[in-house]
This record gives structure tokens, sequence and C-alpha cells, in this order.
């Protein structure tokens, strides 16, 4: 044990002196801070130009309140004229302006009394987008309860003869109403989904890809390390054991800075869940980092594939975004044991598994390649 934790000093000393591994490890954390920081700043995928041309009205200012205090997809401009309004779409101040009219509640009116959906709200677009389409379906959620009262109102005095008071009506309709949500949204293992900020959403996946990286790159470093002659006092049939000891430091470090990225991000959910599961995320990334080592061969070939591997893992794993038809392709990479593993107990499960084939798959192709080395020796 004293000769493990002096080799382990030894060998951290040795990576702390090259300037690229302190740069791979000093990039999360920065992430991580200039993410949290960015997202509690002015948040928005759309900036909207907000116009109430009657702001007197007690319909509009209940749909303004309304509109500015769910604005966590949208970002609201408030503007005192129409013409403020356009001109802000016209100079790519806004993506979209948004005109209520004076006569809002008439117009409501009128359209549930011909029953049929009337435009009521000036809406005006550069150009049409998801982001823009999802932006229209918030103002139809928020013009939808005072048309459903009107339709209601309309129906109850036309059709059913009823004249009722305004306030007997409105007591009968909202004892109708649903309070609160009607679906409830969780993970396999029971605990509930917790609304995010979009843009801290992807940083899990960057984080793990992050890890990824490390472990390619101390790939990197050993290979080298072997080129040189390092390792030539040692023999051949124990190197494939100190591989995983090697890589095992860097990942060490590495464990460690992507957990405290996490908590400083606002990604982390709890200390019994995020440990396991990224220790053996560690395992699983220690054994496909040094299969690749192991195929690769030199370092040439490995610092090559690095990149291409990173951008296959960004595109095919569930990092911005789920792709259902990749999945027999995700199988491959540890990034999405691990990001299916913070909620659920199966996929940690399987990283299990995804270790144990990983360590034989290394153990046979090292066997192979000193098996091809012994032969080509004796060809020569």
């Amino acid at each position: 044990m004293r000769r493990i934790a002096v080799w382990y000093v030894l060998l951290n000393k040795r990576l702390f002196h090259r300037w690229s591994f302190l740069l791979i490890l000093g990039m999360v954390p920065v992430l991580a801070a200039g993410m949290r920081l960015a997202s509690q700043g002015e948040k928005g995928v759309v900036s909207v130009a907000l116009c109430m041309e009657d702001e007197e009205e007690a319909l509009c200012a209940q749909i303004r309140e309304n509109l500015l205090g769910n604005s966590q997809v949208l970002r609201y401009k408030i503007c005192s004229t129409p013409q403020q309004a356009r001109e802000m779409v016209e100079n790519f101040q806004a993506d979209a302006a948004w005109i209520f009219p004076a006569n809002l509640k008439e117009r409501l009116w009128q359209a549930a009394a011909d029953r049929q959906a009337e435009p009521v709200v000036e809406v005006i677009e550069r150009e049409d987008s998801v982001p823009l389409r999802f932006s229209r379906e918030i103002l139809c959620s928020a013009l939808f309860p005072a048309f459903s009262y009107a339709v209601y109102e309309d129906f109850v005095a036309q059709d059913l003869g009823l004249l009722e008071g305004e306030e007997a009506l409105r007591k009968a309709y909202e004892a109708t109403l649903v309070e609160g949500s009607l679906f409830r949204i969780v993970y396999f293992d029971g605990s509930e989904v917790q609304a995010g900020n979009y843009l801290l959403t992807p940083l899990r996946g960057i984080f793990s890809l992050w890890l990824v990286l490390c472990v390619l790159a101390a790939s990197l470093y050993y290979l080298q390390d072997e080129q040189r002659g390092v390792f030539s006092w040692m023999p051949l049939r124990h190197r494939f054991w100190f591989s995983f000891g090697y890589l095992g430091v860097v990942l060490s470090d590495a464990v460690v800075v992507m957990l405290v990225s996490c908590r400083l991000a606002g990604v982390f959910t709890e200390w019994s869940r995020e440990v396991p599961n990224a220790l053996l995320f560690a395992g699983c990334a220690l054994v496909f980092g040094n299969l690749v080592r192991l195929l690769c061969g030199t370092a040439r070939r490995l610092g090559s594939c690095i990149p291409l591997l990173l951008m296959v893992m960004a595109l095919v794993c569930p990092v911005f975004v789920t792709i259902n038809s990749f999945l027999p392709l995700q199988r491959m990479f540890p990034v999405f044991y691990y990001l299916k593993a913070t909620y659920s107990t199966y996929h940690g499960w399987l990283m299990f598994l995804y270790m144990g084939a990983g360590l034989c798959l290394c153990a046979l192709t090292d066997r192979f390649r000193r098996w091809m080395g012994i032969k080509k020796k004796i060809r020569d």
C-alpha cells in the first residue's frame, strides 16, 4: 500500500508539471461558474416587444402580469406605442412584437359570440421559426382563460337562456376549474422532475464529455511515455495493469473536479447519488480509454481520433438532444450510461456490465497485440 501511495503521488506530481493537463483540468470549473453567472442574468430564447394600447384595462393588466410572471423562456421588452414595438422588430432589437388593442375584451367576447377563433392580438415577426411558434403557443395560453369564460358566458345566455348575474356566473365557472397541474412527471425511480434552466441543462453532458477527454489525454500521455522508454524497466505482462493505474491517477483528479463543477453549476442532485454514479462512470471511462489506446497503438493515431470520438459522443449521446434512433450506437460510450444513471438505477447497474465487458475486451486486445509483436520479432 505504501508503494502504491508513493507511485500515486509521483505520477500526480508529474502530471501537474504538464501545462496541457492543467489547462484541461481548469477549464471545467471556469465553464461551470461562467454558466451559473450567465443563467442568473437575463434569460429567454425569444425576445418579444410587448405593447398594451390600454394598460389600464383590467383584462390587459391581468394578461400582462401573467406573461411577465412566467418569463423563463421568453424575454419581454415593454413598449409604450405600437410603432415602437414594430420598430424594435425592424431594427432586430426583438424577435417578435405583440400588440394588444384597446378593445381587447370586446374582441374576445365577439369571437366567443361568433363561435370561432378570430384574431384579437397583432403579432409581428420577421420570419417563422420553431421558437417563435412556441412563443405563439404561450400567447394563446395567456388569452385562453378570458376567451374560455367568454364562450361559457355566451353559451349560458344564448343556448341555455339563463340570465344569471356576473357574480353567479363567475362563481359557477370557477367551481369547475382544475387547480394545480393535470400531470405529474417523475423519473423511473420516483423522484420528481424539477424544471431547470435551459442554459444549465446540457452542462452535465458537457462535464461527462470532458471526463472522457481527460482519460483519452491520459492515454495519450501514456503512449508518449511508452514511446520514450519510460516503462522499459517494467515487464510487458505488468504494463497492462499498470496502464489502468496510470489512467486512474488522472481520473481521480478529474472526478473530484467534475463533482465540484456540478455543484458550482447548480446541476448537482444529492451526494448519495452523485458520488457512486461518478465513480462508476470513472470506471467505465477508464476501460474505454484503455481500449481506445490499445486499438490505436500510437500517440499519433490516438491524437487524431480524440476529436472525432468527442464529436460522435456529443452527437449520439443525450448531451444536447435525445435521438432514439442512435440507441445502439449510444451503448458503446460511457457518457450514455452516466447521463441515464443520474435518474435511473437500472443504468447504474448497466455500468457494472459495461466495465466487465470493457475489461475483457482490453485483456483480449492486449494479448493479441503482444502475440502480434512476438510473431513480428520471430519473423524479423
